[in-house]
C-alpha cells in the first residue's frame, strides 16, 4: 500500500501553550484522523476539534499526503 506523510500539530494547554510537532508521520493510505491519533497515543478525547490544511474535519476524515493536522483540546475551542 502506498504510503502517505502528515504533519501534525497537536496543541494542548498546561500554564503555557505548548505544542508537539510531529513532521512526516507515516501512515498507509486511507487513513483517518482517529487512526493517526490512535498511532501517537493521543486520547480520542481530544479529537472535538481537528483541522486539516485549515479547514475543520471529523474525526474520520481520510488523510491524504502532505496534509496539515491541528488536534486541538476543549479548552482552546475543541469541546
Amino acid at each position: 500500500m502506498p504510503e502517505v506523510r502528515v504533519t501534525v500539530k497537536y496543541k494542548y494547554y498546561r500554564k503555557y501553550l505548548d505544542d508537539q510537532d510531529f513532521s512526516g508521520v507515516p501512515l498507509e493510505e486511507g487513513t483517518t484522523v482517529k487512526e493517526l491519533a490512535e498511532k501517537l497515543g493521543i486520547s480520542s478525547y481530544y479529537l472535538n476539534r481537528i483541522t486539516v490544511n485549515g479547514e475543520q474535519k471529523p474525526a474520520d476524515a481520510v488523510l491524504s499526503d502532505g496534509d496539515a493536522v491541528v488536534i486541538w483540546p476543549p479548552r482552546l475551542g475543541g469541546g
